[in-house]
């Protein structure tokens, strides 16, 4: 990953998730684009159209561009002299936060988008103010959920969790896994999460892939562990909660609008409970 792209709106809560994506870019050598969605009606849904006078977008912009360049001083200031400095580049655009964070890492070619969870973000608003939500079903990149009060520390271990029923779709997001975990020297536990009457047939289909993994990439520190729990997001929140993990990951597969109204998928789950930042792998990124 040489290029990280972390979504801000420029308030306080939101400064966590640039301070982890600085030290995440300068542990990995990477560039930090950090993005803000300027704030328009057309986040808010409404029935009729409301036209607002040029200047109010020009003071807007500017005042973007002052704060952008703050957070941008106050990110290198604050850097170790003698350790890696990550290039910064502040960009901005106008209109649906999903949108503009899309664009704007499919224009810079951002490995990895990076966003900030808060503490009353429940993940349940369906219509406005939730961009964690919406991130999860549109990001087109690998997404990075990290929680609020979260503190940057070396990524020494990190756990891939899945029930792997869907392992082939899993492959591709593991192998980038693997290579991130190679580039920063940590541990890769498959974690496969199993109800209490499963048996361990499914775990022919994990040594699988840890053989394959470990031939094509040459990482050796690749482990598995089982975690019994009748629902994968409580087995993840129990592996997160209880091991000594620095980052948790899965992939993130779409439900049924229904379903998600009623229940929310399990990432969205996940997100909401996990105290470890939270990488997540669109399943949509890998299906054909």
């Amino acid at each position: 990953m040489k290029r990280i792209l972390v979504a801000t709106d420029l308030t306080a809560n939101a400064e966590h998730a640039v301070v982890y994506a600085y030290k995440l870019a300068q542990s990995l050598g990477a560039k930090l684009y950090i993005c803000h969605s300027l704030n328009v009606p057309a986040e808010i849904p409404q029935s009729g159209t409301v036209a607002w006078p040029q200047e109010v977008y020009d003071d807007m912009d500017r005042d973007s561009k002052t704060e952008l360049s703050k957070l941008k001083h106050k990110l290198t200031a604050a850097g170790a002299p003698d350790t890696f400095t990550p290039e910064i580049i502040c960009v901005q655009g106008t209109g649906v936060v999903t949108d503009v964070v899309n664009a704007e890492a499919a224009r810079h070619k951002a490995d990895l988008i990076v966003l900030g969870t808060h503490g009353n973000d429940r993940l349940g608003t369906l219509l406005i103010g939730n961009h964690s939500r919406k991130m999860i079903e549109a990001a087109t990149c690998p997404l990075l959920l990290v929680p609020d009060g979260s503190v940057f520390r070396p990524i020494k271990k990190i756990a891939f969790g899945s029930d792997f029923k869907h392992a082939e779709l899993e492959l591709n997001a593991i192998s980038r896994l693997v290579t991130l975990a190679k580039t920063l020297n940590a541990e890769l536990v498959l974690a496969h999460i199993q109800k209490s009457n499963e048996d361990a047939a499914g775990n022919s289909i994990i040594k699988e892939l840890l053989t394959e993994l470990v031939r094509n990439h040459g990482h050796q520190q690749v482990s598995v562990k089982v975690v019994k729990s009748e629902h994968i997001a409580r087995g993840l929140v129990w592996l997160a909660r209880n091991t000594h993990i620095d980052l948790l990951a899965m992939v993130h597969k779409r439900h049924n609008f229904l379903v998600e109204l009623l229940h929310g998928s399990r990432t969205q789950q996940l997100a909401a409970q996990t105290p470890v930042p939270l990488l997540v792998f669109n399943a949509h990124q890998y299906e054909s």
